[in-house]
């Protein structure tokens, strides 16, 4: 990953931006390490400042109090609409939305969404799935208690495959589709134990 001054502001921001906020490990880690995580798997197959940007801004909008507009004057455009394109919308008209509405008004955005955006978000994937299969082999089963996702097995099976299904068809030849499909295989393997 390039250290451009771009980068490291994006650093310094998200730093800000997250302060506080713990990664859901065993071990509590800032949060700040999984958006690390998904600006290196971004930037491995060297994608661009606003990629990496944007992968180090991923959550900015959906966990903390940033706006697209303070995005876009700190940043620029580009970077506001990756971010936005893989943000989920946890709340409407004050009412906190149901998991599986949130996680399918996702899906449905990433579909039309920028192939720079899709990368993000299957780097994102690829750091979240790995990182519970991390967590499963350390402490089995009762990891899912930490967890604040779905409702069911079958429905973190269903999210990711469909997430899944749009990398393979948006972009199918990216190494990280391929690395996205292999990790996925074993989250299934990994839930049909439970």
């Amino acid at each position: 990953m390039n250290h451009t001054p771009q980068i490291k502001k994006a650093i310094q921001f998200a730093a800000r931006k997250h302060h506080g906020q713990m990664r859901a490990e065993i071990e509590p880690l800032p949060y700040i390490t999984h958006l690390f995580s998904v600006a290196l798997l971004a930037a491995e197959d060297g994608a661009d400042d606003n990629v990496v940007t944007a992968s180090l801004l991923h959550d900015t909008l959906e966990d903390t109090d940033t706006t697209r507009e303070e995005l876009v004057s700190a940043f620029n455009e580009r970077v506001a609409e990756f971010v936005e394109a893989v943000s989920e919308i946890k709340e409407k008209d004050g009412e906190k939305i149901h998991w599986k509405e949130r996680k399918t008004a996702y899906l449905a955005n990433l579909e039309t969404a920028p192939d720079e955006a899709v990368l993000i978000a299957i780097a994102d994937k690829v750091d979240n799935v790995e990182s519970m299969l991390e967590a499963f082999e350390k402490e089995g089963p009762s990891f899912l208690i930490r967890l604040n996702h779905s409702d069911t097995n079958n429905d973190q099976i269903w999210f990711h495959g469909e997430a899944l299904r749009i990398a393979q068809t948006r972009l199918p030849e990216h190494r990280l589709t391929k690395r996205y499909a292999e990790v996925y295989a074993r989250e299934c393997a990994m839930l049909s134990e439970l």
